[in-house]
């Protein structure tokens, strides 16, 4: 699943970042106009923003195949020290000191292969959200313009300090409505990578391929 709290975070420093311009150019002097403030919720618009259910339902199935390939890599290493250890007894010395050394060298790169589909999955979640959020940003960024806000917070960002807020001040709901009106993002690259199999249950967390639990290494025999 695209992670709601990675890209709020991403928002709220993006929303900030819009900010600052209009911060700097309305220092207070004498005569100037007070600052306009408004407030979004970004989780509200995330979930509201056209392609972002289609882009996480596009993560979900190729980070399928990538489990897949994780689950049948760990499936092999169990199996061949489980095999070990039934047939061990009866090695010589040598043998099994060489047999542990290849099941190292097959749990290592178990372990290397996993952690580079988890970077592919990051790069490839990045892909697909960078549309999204350029849309939403701008799209942001034009009401603040519009109506010369000096500052958009986000009431959903995490570690927010605000308690309580005027709601005539939540531009929410304009902010949804212009992103519906504007359609679907472009959309992301396709991955050439990703091997297609069917989509999983859509994790709550940060999605992540993880090899599960390696299996205790074969200790020799006397």
């Amino acid at each position: 699943m695209l992670r709601p709290r990675a890209l709020r975070v991403i928002l709220g420093a993006a929303i900030l970042a819009l900010a600052a311009p209009a911060l700097r150019a309305q220092q207070p002097t004498t005569g100037t106009s007070p600052l306009r403030l408004a407030w979004i919720n970004s989780q509200a618009v995330l979930s509201a923003t056209p392609g972002r259910a289609e882009a996480e339902s596009t993560f979900n199935r190729e980070m399928a195949g990538f489990r897949a390939e994780v689950q049948r890599m760990q499936q092999q290493l169990d199996s061949a020290v489980a095999e070990y250890n039934r047939a061990s007894i009866a090695m010589t010395p040598a043998a099994r000191q060489a047999r542990e050394a290849q099941l190292r060298d097959q749990e290592s790169r178990t372990r290397q292969r996993a952690q580079e589909l988890d970077q592919q999955a990051q790069q490839r979640e990045a892909e697909l959200t960078a549309p999204i959020m350029q849309r939403v940003n701008a799209v942001i960024e034009g009401v603040r313009a519009e109506f010369n806000y000096s500052f958009v917070f986000d009431v959903a960002a995490t570690g927010n300090p605000i308690v309580t807020a005027d709601r005539t001040l939540d531009i929410t709901p304009l902010v949804i409505q212009r992103l519906q009106a504007a359609g679907l993002p472009p959309a992301a690259p396709d991955s050439s990578s990703a091997p297609a199999s069917p989509t999983r249950p859509a994790p709550t967390g940060p999605a992540a391929v993880h090899p599960a639990t390696p299996p205790p290494a074969p200790r020799p025999r006397p």
